[in-house]
């Protein structure tokens, strides 16, 4: 480091604590804070700021408002952390519950973000700084030029005032690794990066740092990332979202949207006229009205729920620990914990045993339904759209199905997305309707591919053989046989 690199850390440094003196003086602002926690199940937080007034609110949509700040220009809100940046570029932190004191942390700021017991701050200067602890840990200094900042677990991202993107991943001394260019906006996941471009086109990655690029859509004006969702605010301001993998298919929400707030399984939007509407559940749910008089919006949601009986089933093909192994994030973990059981049966009774059996069942139903029996066709409103782990479709395939179980699937198309059916029916899928086994044992995921029947895109058969590739490593202790197939026949 330079010596004039080393004045202007020990001058921050000097702020920092004169600020952090300030904050011991002034009882408004203090409060003796735990480390940063996660929210507890049902405690999923909604913030807005009205005329400078901060509120949040915790627990379900009609719950009431509490007001926690004024003179505020910027807020966020993560796990049980409430951050608030006043109009005179001063960060003040809380964690806790709603009525916990405030904690200054650092002036000069412009914008910031938090994600976990971590904080980032963009200063006035076009500087980054990130702490990492309570919150009164020491600021470690990132970059400059920056324009814009995100966090995301163990993830740091900067848009550079030069539109390039660069993102860290690991502790706060990690190296950046370059992404992509032309940038106007940012936002990250623990699993994917997602970037929007001048020209108003949103693509996503999902994976490693490294992973490719996947174009989503055009036109759009705003943007959020969470979980297996994506959000966006068209320029005639229509939302329309997505839920499961990066080519689900979008689903409509509502117009004359200003701003789309993505978090857990709610969806919160602002609209041009200052209202907030939030619906929570799947994308066909119902909205529930908020508040009106609104500028800025956030949620905040407890992280997935653990699974009922987290212990592994003996004799179990595949358990939750396995995907999150092999996939890393997964969504919505109870609904996967709660299929595991009728799934492992079922693999079983397919003779879906072998490392390339499993990965091939795993790779297709990771983008088929997210590992989720209960998965629907998103954006279909047919009779016959695909339902369950393996996404049954048409007329024809719930009469076979319904005539192999001796069930009426036609008249109760629904059951097929059941704990009770939707592993049999992915088993009869893979074994009776088609003989899947017969091309995982020869790895050859594009026969599998095939053997599916999605449309054709030959970005999702890369994705489908990455994904196969990555099970069938864990599978065989680490390496790779040689002879895999991609292509789609």
């Amino acid at each position: 480091m330079n010596v004039k690199a080393r004045l202007t850390t020990v001058g921050r440094a000097a702020l920092m604590l004169a600020t952090t003196a300030s904050a011991l003086c002034a009882a408004v602002f203090f409060t003796p804070a735990a480390s940063a926690g996660e929210l507890p199940a049902g405690a999923d937080r909604i913030g807005v700021l009205t005329n400078g007034t901060l509120s949040v609110k915790e627990g379900n949509l009609y719950a009431s408002w509490v007001p926690e700040l004024s003179g505020v220009a910027k807020f966020e809100i993560a796990g049980d952390r409430i951050g608030a940046l006043t109009t005179d570029g001063v960060l003040h932190v809380k964690e806790g519950n709603l009525w916990a004191g405030w904690t200054d942390q650092i002036g000069g700021v412009q914008d910031f973000r938090l994600t976990g017991d971590r904080i980032g701050v963009l200063r006035t200067d076009g500087t980054v700084a990130v702490k990492e602890g309570n919150l009164w840990a020491g600021w470690t200094e990132q970059m400059n030029n920056a324009r814009e900042l995100e966090l995301a677990g163990n993830r740091i991202g900067v848009l550079r005032t030069d539109g390039t993107v660069t993102v860290k991943e690991g502790n706060l001394w990690a190296g950046w690794v370059e992404q992509t260019g032309d940038v106007r906006d940012l936002e990250l996941t623990a699993d994917r990066i997602g970037v929007l471009r001048t020209d108003n086109t949103l693509a996503v990655k999902e994976g490693d740092l490294y992973a490719p690029w996947l174009e989503e859509t055009n036109g759009v004006t705003q943007f959020d990332l969470a979980d297996d969702r994506i959000g966006v605010v068209l320029a005639d301001g229509t939302v329309t979202v997505k839920a499961g993998n990066l080519y689900a298919s979008w689903v409509n929400q509502m117009g004359a949207a200003a701003e789309v707030r993505l978090a857990g399984n709610r969806i919160g939007v602002l609209r041009t006229d200052g209202t907030v509407t939030v619906k929570e559940g799947n994308l066909y749910d119902s909205w529930v009205e908020q508040i009106g008089g609104v500028s800025a919006l956030r949620l905040a949601a407890p992280p997935s729920a653990p699974p009922s009986n987290p212990e592994p089933v003996p004799g179990a093909q595949v358990t939750l620990a396995d995907l999150r192994a092999i996939y890393g994030y997964l969504g919505d973990e109870a609904t996967i914990s709660a299929g595991l059981p009728g799934l492992n049966t079922e693999m079983g009774n397919a003779g879906i045993t072998s490392p390339a059996r499993k990965a091939a069942f795993l790779a297709t139903l990771r983008n088929e339904s997210g590992f989720r029996y209960n998965a629907g066709e998103a954006g279909s409103s047919a009779t016959y759209r695909g339902r369950g782990f393996i996404q049954i479709t048409n007329d024809f395939n719930y009469r076979a199905a319904g005539d192999y179980f001796g069930q009426n699937f036609l008249a109760n198309p629904d059951a097929l997305a059941t704990l009770q059916w939707s592993a049999p029916a992915a088993r009869w899928y893979w074994t009776v309707a088609r003989n899947i086994n017969y091309f995982a044992d020869r790895l050859d995921m594009g026969g599998v591919d095939g053997a599916i029947g999605y449309a054709y895109d030959s970005r999702e058969d890369t994705e489908r053989c990455d994904d196969f590739k990555k099970a069938l490593r864990y599978y065989s202790g680490g390496t790779l046989p040689a002879g895999i197939n991609c292509t789609r026949h």
